[in-house]
This record gives structure tokens, C-alpha cells and sequence, in this order.
């Protein structure tokens, strides 16, 4: 994980205290010779909450859809 989406991830995970918070991460999985897998992430989509409720993290497809589209472009 790069240091920008370790930023990106912690700025978002500041902005509430007392709520979760969400997003997708971006990246590839390369296998490797001796049978285990390493996850190589290059982007983050912090997903705003589209329910209010504290005991509920959801969001809306338009911004899922967004986040593909972005991960389409830079794949």
C-alpha cells in the first residue's frame, strides 16, 4: 500500500469519531511461486455514508459505480 493510500484511508477514517466510515480499496492480487498471494494496492475510494444511523455503513450505487469506473480507468 502506498503511503497516498494510507493517507487517503486514515483522513477519511478522522472524519467522525463516533461513526464507522467505508470505501473500497483498488489493486491486484499477484500470486507468488510458492503458492500465497500479495495484495498490491494502488487506490482508495472512500465511499461517503448515505445512512445517517451510527450502527449502519451504507452507500448509494451511483458512487459505487463511480469508484468501478475509477478502478477501470487506472487498472
Amino acid at each position: 500500500m502506498s503511503e497516498e493510500v494510507w493517507l487517503t484511508c486514515l483522513t477519511h477514517a478522522l472524519t467522525t469519531e463516533t461513526e464507522e466510515i467505508m470505501g473500497l480499496l483498488l489493486g491486484d492480487i499477484q500470486n507468488t511461486s510458492d503458492g500465497s498471494a500479495i495484495a498490491l494496492i494502488w487506490g482508495a475510494s472512500p465511499q461517503p455514508r448515505s445512512d445517517r444511523r451510527k450502527d449502519r455503513v451504507e452507500t448509494n450505487p451511483e458512487q459505487l459505480a463511480a469508484a468501478s469506473a475509477q478502478a477501470e480507468i487506472s487498472f
